[in-house]
């Protein structure tokens, strides 16, 4: 009998990865938990492959990527090996390199025709007050690779977003300055797994802007509009992604929808109840499928 092999690389910020790890027992006849850092990359007479200690990664049948932040530029390069070792992982080879970059992220999906809200990318203080005098005041400062609402600042004036970035320019950190959607601290997360969406809405806490749940949000049940998900689904497949997280905020003065967010690798711990659903057996289910299919 064959048996079928899944491992799941997750980087240092991730949190969520035992999730997975556990589920996919369910579903898979070997399950390996992988640190990014203990991955080493070799290029040998038969091609690239992937090692984990004396563990060959691309004679599994998947991989799971849990990649956030800095992590993600790290592991870019780890799609396009897996795929030419003919092992299914849930994102293409370009795909890292869209989620790590907040700026380029937003200019795939706008120049496709997706919503999403003006953005500016900035290297320094004077560059970065002369995008907030272009898209007006409040805007939000957002840092390149940030996830999880970390790195995301509302600046309401002039006066207020020269300290912000030389705070970040201090740290070495990239900016993207967007124009802010009118909306009263919320959100709506739509988990795309393949064709399937699973949506809630993040409300943010008192006096709040960011909905994020490590910001202190809470979820609602919400039922999303079809235009909605279709939006979702196609940001998904723009960015290279069979399974994302996407944020849309709703402006709540024209009811219009902005793609505000895609997320590689959407979190789980605490979704079930708003969803009734096992969001991480849902998504190790669709990989043993897609894993099975190859």
């Amino acid at each position: 009998m064959i048996k079928i092999k899944c491992a799941v690389i997750y980087g240092s910020k991730s949190a969520q990865h035992q999730y997975f790890i556990e589920k996919g027992k369910e579903y898979f006849d070997k399950v390996l938990g992988v640190p990014l850092e203990g991955v080493r990359t070799v290029y040998d007479g038969d091609g690239a492959h992937l090692m984990y200690k004396n563990t060959d990664l691309c004679e599994f049948d998947a991989v799971y990527l849990r990649l956030l932040g800095n992590d993600l530029m790290y592991g870019e390069h780890l799609p396009e090996i897996l795929d030419e070792n003919n092992v299914y992982t849930q994102l293409e080879s370009e795909a890292l390199a869209i989620a790590s970059n907040k700026f380029h992220m937003m200019k795939v999906l706008g120049e496709s025709g997706l919503p999403v809200p003006d953005s500016i990318y900035t290297l320094s203080t004077e560059e970065t007050e002369r995008a907030g005098e272009t898209l007006g005041y409040p805007n939000i400062i957002k840092i390149i690779s940030g996830y999880g609402g970390k790195g995301v600042i509302k600046a309401n004036s002039e006066s207020d977003i020269g300290p912000i970035t030389d705070a970040l320019t201090l740290f070495e950190q990239e900016i993207c300055v967007q124009e802010y959607i009118d909306n009263p601290g919320e959100d709506i997360r739509i988990t795309v797994v393949g064709d399937e969406t699973f949506a809630y809405k993040r409300v943010g806490g008192e006096e709040e802007f960011r909905s994020n749940i490590s910001a202190g949000g809470n979820r609602e049940s919400f039922e999303p509009s079809e235009e909605m998900k279709e939006s979702a689904i196609n940001a998904a497949r723009l960015c290279g992604l069979d399974i994302a997280g996407i944020d849309i905020i709703e402006d709540e003065k024209t009811g219009e929808i902005y793609l505000g967010e895609v997320n590689a690798s959407p979190g789980v711990e605490g979704t079930e109840e708003v969803l009734e659903v096992d969001m991480a057996k849902k998504i190790m289910a669709f990989i043993k499928k897609k894993a099975a299919e190859r």
